[in-house]
């Protein structure tokens, strides 16, 4: 179906469209779903430069020029080491929003447009945060490998991310325990797991998790303690708090584990720590509106919204998931 750029009478269709959908998406995208505010919450929605692949600059050692000495002692001098990049893929994600030729006819003016066109926006702001954010969840398998990489890519011990093959680099390793057979609790469990992924004052900052889960743990609180954060409260979630962080809960947070197009039996507890994990985007194309086009054999426009980037991580070792946590033994 080929198409061309349109001018003339549909310029206000045009420019309206692209000042709406952009504008609009940025508010409504991030603002619907708790894994998409966290990120934007934290400021971890991040310019990256063009090129063929996303870089991101990671520790793999520590410094070798440190130590005590005595007198006269000659200080090391050796090379430091222990710097590397890690490598990550770009990912591409869109929408389309279409109206027919005798629609722009009859809805001629800038709020008329909109009106006509405020359903089909709704519809599709839902649809792709929706989507996206199972994407954020999964481990980027989804359509023969073209979604956005997620969670069970970025928090796992075993799979190769960013290049590294955490099977021989343990320090790119993610701190990773299954539920199954723990027999001191949930909350015990889950305390393990944060400390695991804790070293002195840096700590997970955000816990996710299913549905069941989140009310298990809620029935194990007392009435009288269940402290929240009111800033993810005031954003309209729903949370408490585990040592300080925010838990909360999303129906998707288990998709993506075997099958990527429906969610699986599957109950983690995701532990994040938002210093390591990032949205990364390509800035002049972050639902960006494309031009409105016109197909030669179609009496119909159709403008889409594309956005450029992929998630990464920059030190897996302090985020971690706690596998199948619904199968917890309470002791």
């Amino acid at each position: 179906m080929a198409g061309s750029k349109t001018w003339g009478t549909t310029g206000l269709l045009s420019t309206t469209l692209e000042k709406y959908l952009e504008k609009r998406f940025q508010e409504q995208i991030f603002t619907s779903r708790v894994l998409l505010w966290i990120l934007q919450s934290s400021g971890r929605i991040l310019n990256a430069d063009g090129g063929v692949s996303l870089l991101e600059p990671i520790l793999t050692d520590e410094a070798p020029n440190v130590g005590s000495y005595a007198d006269y002692d000659v200080f090391a001098t050796d090379p430091n080491q222990g710097f590397g990049m890690a490598e990550f893929p770009w990912r591409q994600f869109y929408g389309l929003i279409h109206i027919s030729g005798i629609e722009q006819a009859m809805n001629m003016g800038e709020a008329a447009i909109i009106h006509l066109l405020s359903s089909r926006v709704q519809q599709l702001e839902e649809t792709m945060s929706e989507t996206i954010n199972k994407q954020l969840y999964s481990n980027g398998a989804g359509n023969s490998g073209k979604d956005f990489d997620g969670l069970a890519l970025m928090i796992d011990a075993a799979s190769t991310v960013g290049g590294i093959d955490r099977t021989t680099d343990a320090y790119w390793q993610a701190q990773v325990t299954t539920g199954v057979g723990i027999s001191t609790g949930l909350i015990g469990a889950m305390r393990t797991m944060y400390n695991d992924c804790s070293e002195g004052n840096d700590h997970p900052t955000n816990l996710l998790t299913v549905q069941t889960v989140y009310e298990q743990y809620e029935n194990l609180l007392q009435p009288q303690i269940r402290y929240t954060d009111t800033k993810m409260a005031d954003a309209g979630f729903q949370n408490l708090l585990f040592k300080g962080a925010p838990i909360a809960w999303d129906r998707f947070a288990d998709f993506g584990f075997t099958d990527q197009s429906v969610a699986t039996a599957e109950t983690p507890i995701w532990f994040l720590n938002m210093k390591y994990l990032a949205l990364r985007k390509l800035a002049n194309v972050w639902f960006k509106a494309g031009d409105l086009l016109q197909p030669t054999n179609q009496d119909a426009f159709y403008k889409n919204i594309r956005c450029y980037g992929n998630m990464t991580t920059s030190y897996p070792k302090r985020t971690g998931v706690l596998h199948n946590a619904a199968d917890i033994t309470e002791a």
